[in-house]
């Protein structure tokens, strides 16, 4: 259910942005993320690095308004490593975290000239949420080599791969260069397990060209 609601979202934005001959544009940035997740006994929090890379078609809808829909590719990066001694032992402790995402944001701008080749435009609007890989690597020395790997998603995953955000931000058009900065916060709780709650949320700063 949860993947044709994404494939229909997709293609309903494919198909108005046709009809409204609209301008394709294409972006890369940078989007961070953090994972909060609460269970009964701790709360923790989780810092990604995260890029991404994607297309998208604005179309106006006014003289002000206009909209944007597209699709954007998201990967999510932890790389975390400690190192102590417990007794006459030197634990080397290393965790890798992967996570891709495809993401089909739909956002509405206000367009407000600022000069004869200069638009500002905050935006509005909801972006759903797919994973489609998810992987946590533990490597601990004490003093033999243990390594854990588990999937996030699957059967035995413990983390659902649909999630939905809000999202706000400003973009400044010039010419044909886009300059775009926001936050955006996740509504669902893809975290499977009995009694335990994660919210993502975070921000990112984006480059595109109009075509």
């Amino acid at each position: 259910m949860k993947k044709t609601l994404i494939v229909l979202a997709f293609l309903a934005a494919l198909f108005v942005t046709e009809k409204a001959q609209a301008q394709l544009n294409i972006h890369a940035g940078y989007a961070p993320e953090l994972m909060y997740t609460k269970t009964p006994t701790y709360d923790t929090t989780l810092f990604y690095h995260g890029i991404y890379f994607g297309v998208d078609w604005k179309f106006n809808l006014s003289k002000n308004f206009s909209l944007t829909a597209g699709a954007q590719y998201r990967i999510n990066l932890r790389d975390d490593a400690e190192h102590y001694w417990m007794g006459d032992i030197f634990v080397h402790h290393t965790i890798r975290e992967r996570q891709t995402l495809i993401d089909i944001p739909v956002f509405i701008h206000y367009g407000i000239p600022a000069g004869s080749s200069v638009t500002i435009s905050p935006f509005i609007g909801p972006m759903l949420s797919w994973g489609i890989t998810g992987k946590t690597s533990e490597t601990i020395t004490w003093p033999l080599n243990t390594d854990t790997n588990h999937e996030w998603y699957g059967e035995n995953g413990y983390m659902s791969r649909f999630n939905l955000y809000g999202v706000a931000g400003l973009e400044i058009d010039f010419n044909k260069f886009i300059l775009s900065l926001g936050g955006r916060y996740g509504f669902l709780n893809p975290n499977k397990k009995t009694g335990t709650t994660t919210k993502a949320y975070g921000f990112f700063l984006n480059f595109g060209y109009t075509f």
